[in-house]
């Protein structure tokens, strides 16, 4: 079956409605190139250069989805988690330099989590352009550092031609965010009849057969292997594959940063999460391991605890879709192809494993489930985040989403939440705050149905809570629990490791009365004082139909399951 999409001549689609003598501009030009991408979604703030887009998009509302929030690093936080869950580019559109430079801390996040998105920039007209003129910035001086690509569209005639071209470059290779800037006057100008660029095939790399054999050899003559499971696994939807290799060939697997639902927390092979906290068996088990398999992650400094994780005796075997990754690293056998074919080509041609690695694999894997009991971690406050975690599990449905935004409550639910079905978190890898509410907005969208819930801290709550009014005016019933431990608790972490205990200048929160603030948003709201007050909040949020918020008041001393996690 053909991949290619028919050609789609938008003048002839639109003639009947405008006549004959109707010609496009630039704005409807954009979005007609989105239809033929099969682009249904886009998140955006207005602005005073975009208004032909937004006039094209309220006649195409049966067809795309337009979601406005109140601030531009929310709509690129709400992609980065569309495109997660949606398995496809997510769009946003926003207006000159104030709403580019305010998205960039989310674009910085989409590269860094290889998610695919096209940033549409409304930008000032061309003949203001080098004078710095109000509202004007250099996007591709701003963007090329973070961004996979940065495009400016020069003339009308360009602008079909590079909206295709980012479309399909953001999911090529290592998917990544792709800049747009378009000048008002292309918007606005009609100026002819484009023909939108025929949709391309989507390319998948296959795997060598060569590099695969070679694979085989080292997986076969390793004691101590270990997988390291990344972002690509989690893109191409190849869970089922990761778990039929690991059954196949008795590795252990790790879950790369902020990846902890590309592989089943319960399965015999899972050795936890690479996150900030590097634990004492998994220190252990690196210690013993002869052979990393990198499997589609790109091995970022936190996965490598800084570049330091992987020895010189060490074999390494890396698996991604993009070459230019390998040169980061020395690798034994790098495989350039899709995570999905070599997985499958690896499980085919593996040896059994050895008994005495099955042992040593469920020997690992044993502690980490004895690591993530909750009890283990003695409170100072009123409210056990292990216990609420724990019963969390036991209610919401098993594939419920969780986003995390950023801040040390989350290695709370990094210790003792069981990701046990693929597609069910989302969190910044690149460690930025605010996070939570947009990606919740951006996974509801992506996934109607779901039952999405967004742990979030107060200082991450307050940097971008406002979210809530555009989760109320999109109707959608995105949960919030939010995490008020009265500080900046990661940065509270390192001053207590390094100065002491009693030392938390500049670190304490004084924050508002969040439930009330979730009323005033018209959402259901509940506050959780005590432990045992959980289970009636959570089944309150869960039995309302709509946005829900719970306010757990939790102990500055609480900050962390872990000693010593300054990062």
């Amino acid at each position: 079956m053909s991949m290619v999409a028919p050609l789609y001549n938008p003048v002839l689609a639109n003639a009947a409605h405008f006549g004959e003598e109707w010609a496009m501009n630039g704005g409807e030009v954009l979005v007609d190139v989105m239809l033929s991408r099969d682009v249904d979604t886009i998140f955006f703030v207005p602005g005073g250069t975009n208004t032909t887009v937004m006039e094209a998009l309220s006649r195409n509302q049966n067809k795309i989805r337009a979601v406005p929030t109140r601030l531009e690093s929310s709509a690129a936080f709400a992609c980065d988690a569309y495109a997660k869950f949606k398995k496809k580019p997510a769009c946003m559109l926003a207006s000159r330099a104030p709403g580019a430079c305010n998205a960039t801390v989310g674009i910085h996040n989409a590269m860094q989590a290889s998610r695919p998105m096209v940033f549409f920039i409304s930008n000032i007209p061309k003949p203001q352009q080098g004078r710095e003129a109000f509202q004007e910035v250099n996007y591709h001086l701003m963007y090329k550092p973070i961004a996979k690509a940065v495009f400016d569209v020069h003339s009308f005639n360009e602008l079909a031609d590079v909206t295709a071209r980012a479309l399909d470059l953001s999911v090529s290779g290592r998917p990544g965010p792709v800049v747009v800037a378009v000048s008002k006057d292309i918007l606005d100008g009609p100026e002819g009849e484009p023909a939108i660029p025929v949709m391309p095939a989507p390319v998948r790399v296959g795997a060598d057969a060569e590099a695969i054999d070679e694979a085989v050899k080292l997986i076969d003559a390793a004691k101590h292997p270990i997988v390291i499971s990344g972002e690509m696994v989690s893109w191409e939807s190849a869970f089922d594959e990761l778990t039929e290799f690991a059954d196949a060939s008795g590795v252990g697997v790790l879950t790369a940063y902020r990846q902890q639902d590309t592989f089943p927390s319960d399965h015999a092979a899972n050795f936890g999460h690479l996150s900030i906290n590097r634990l004492p068996y998994q220190e252990a088990a690196l210690a013993d391991c002869d052979l990393l398999i990198s499997i589609g992650n790109r091995l970022d400094s936190v996965t490598v605890d800084d570049y330091t994780m992987i020895r010189p005796d060490q074999k390494l075997i890396m698996v991604y879709p993009e070459p230019s990754e390998f040169s980061q690293v020395q690798c034994d056998v790098a495989i350039g192809s899709n995570v999905t074919p070599a997985l499958k080509a690896l499980t085919e041609k593996v040896g059994k494993p050895s008994k005495d690695r099955l042992a040593w694999r469920d020997n690992v894997h044993a502690e980490d489930v004895e690591f993530a009991k909750p009890g283990e971690v003695e409170i100072q406050g009123d409210v056990d985040m292990a216990q609420v975690i724990s019963h969390f599990i036991d209610t919401v449905p098993n594939d419920c989403i969780n986003i995390s935004d950023a801040g040390t409550f989350g290695r709370w639910i990094a210790r003792y939440y069981r990701f046990n079905q693929p597609d069910i978190e989302s969190s910044p890898v690149s460690g930025s705050m605010g996070y939570g509410v947009p990606g919740g907005i951006g996974a509801q969208v992506a996934k109607p149905d779901a039952t999405v819930f967004v742990w979030v801290g107060d200082g991450g709550f307050t940097m971008t809570g406002h979210e809530c009014a555009a989760v109320m005016q999109a109707d959608l019933p995105v949960k919030v629990i939010i995490c008020d431990n009265s500080a900046w608790g990661s940065i509270l972490t390192h001053q207590q490791k390094r100065f002491g205990e009693d030392f938390n200048y500049g670190t304490m929160l004084d924050s508002p009365d969040f439930a009330k603030l979730g009323e005033g948003y018209g959402m259901a709201s509940f506050k959780v004082t005590k432990t045992e007050e959980f289970p009636d909040a959570l089944a309150g949020a869960i039995e309302h139909d709509g946005a829900a918020m719970i306010h757990l008041v939790l102990d500055s001393r609480d900050v962390s399951p872990f000693t010593g996690s300054a990062r």
